[in-house]
């Protein structure tokens, strides 16, 4: 680990009645009276209307809520599937993570920052990662947006055009990424209300909003081999006030070949899932909020890390309104073996995806984030 500001071990791991009372006072007595009988019937009949849902409130506002929040915690979340060739004509793919978070502290004016970095190459078999830490002021540009670098590592963008950057010391991979989305973010869940709000169970409630479709391309140096990559993109932004508490999570995000998308998060406690939160984003960007009782993943097996111990699942059957999608990793082996994670590590994974929706053969990506459970996040 490399940093300018060593934050500490798992300090980084991851909020009408209405009455009516009229009081008529008239010396005209008759008229008056039935000026009240009046009023009486009409707010009768009002009542046995029926009565409009109340709208929801935005909680997000893009691109103000993309900047740095005085939250506990938060953290801006790429992930994504790469294609190019290479200098020999052979086609190389990768899946990729570029996270960055930011922890609350007590310095004046510093906040803690730390990084991830991890390339997944399926052609050659291959993956690593590595991670950067930093104390620093946050940076809130003019207009919104994020522009955010954490040592020689860089994210920044708004409105759904982002730009990152990062390497790995050794030389061994690279990567300069513009992404675009052209249709708006999704806005995860609506509790209390509020768009884009999750209860986020023994953790309180998290803001929570996604760009899902980001097109993507740029450059990836592999061994010092510039090759020219496109691909698609997710990145996910959380923050808000979270309370200490032992936990989990299983995350899925799916990006479909016929336009569609699904965010499915099941949070666990020390007796299992306890809350499931689920978006459906249509080709257009128009969302769904899934119902929590659709939701459910069964494990298809497990992968036991060789570097930290530990045992995640591996291979999926998740559960959707109207069908079920089978994701299966592209490599067993994608555990970012990071000291400060809840848990010690956590298997953050290129997959792939086949299933049936509503009566329909469906295929396509995905990324999977397998945690630990931890009492510190």
């Amino acid at each position: 680990m490399t940093g300018t500001a060593n934050i500490g071990r798992k300090s980084l791991c991851r909020w009408r009645r209405y009455y009516l009372a009229p009081m008529i006072k008239d010396h005209r007595g008759r008229r008056a009276g039935r000026r009240l009988l009046a009023l009486w019937a009409a707010f009768a009949v009002a009542l046995t209307l029926p009565v409009a849902a109340s709208a929801s409130t935005p909680g997000v506002s893009i691109p103000k809520d993309e900047s740095p929040h005085n939250t506990a915690r938060e953290w801006w979340y790429y992930t994504g599937h790469l294609d190019g060739v290479d200098s020999r004509g052979k086609r190389r793919s990768y899946g990729f993570e570029q996270v960055f978070f930011r922890n609350r502290i007590q310095y004046p004016t510093l906040e803690g920052y730390a990084a991830n970095l991890a390339v997944t190459d399926l052609t050659g078999d291959g993956f690593k990662w590595e991670t950067r830490t930093a104390g620093q002021p946050d940076n809130l540009p003019a207009g919104g947006g994020y522009d955010i670098a954490v040592q020689d590592w860089n994210m920044a963008g708004k409105s759904g055009q982002y730009r990152l950057g990062g390497g790995f010391q050794d030389g061994s991979y690279k990567l300069a990424l513009n992404l675009e989305q052209r249709t708006p973010p999704a806005l995860h869940g609506e509790y209390k209300d509020v768009k884009g709000l999750i209860d986020y169970a023994q953790w309180g409630e998290s803001f929570y909003y996604s760009y899902t479709n980001l097109k993507t391309t740029g450059t990836i140096w592999d061994h010092g081999e510039p090759i020219k990559v496109t691909g698609t993109s997710w990145f996910d932004h959380q923050y808000g006030d979270f309370t200490r508490g032992y936990g989990s999570w299983d995350w899925f995000s799916v990006q479909l070949t016929n336009g569609t998308q699904y965010m499915v998060y099941l949070i666990k406690d020390r007796t299992g899932v306890v809350r499931r939160t689920g978006t459906l984003v249509r080709k257009d960007g128009s969302t769904v909020n899934l119902p929590a009782k659709s939701l459910y993943a069964e494990a298809l097996g497990t992968w036991k890390s060789p570097v930290t111990g530990l045992s995640y699942s591996s291979g999926w059957k998740v559960h959707v309104p109207g069908g079920c999608l089978t994701i299966k990793p592209r490599r067993l082996d994608q555990e970012v073996a990071w000291e400060d994670a809840p848990g010690g590590g956590y298997w953050e994974g290129d997959s792939s995806v086949t299933g049936t929706i509503d009566g329909d053969s469906v295929t396509g990506r995905s990324y999977v984030e397998i945690t630990t459970p931890d009492d510190t996040f």
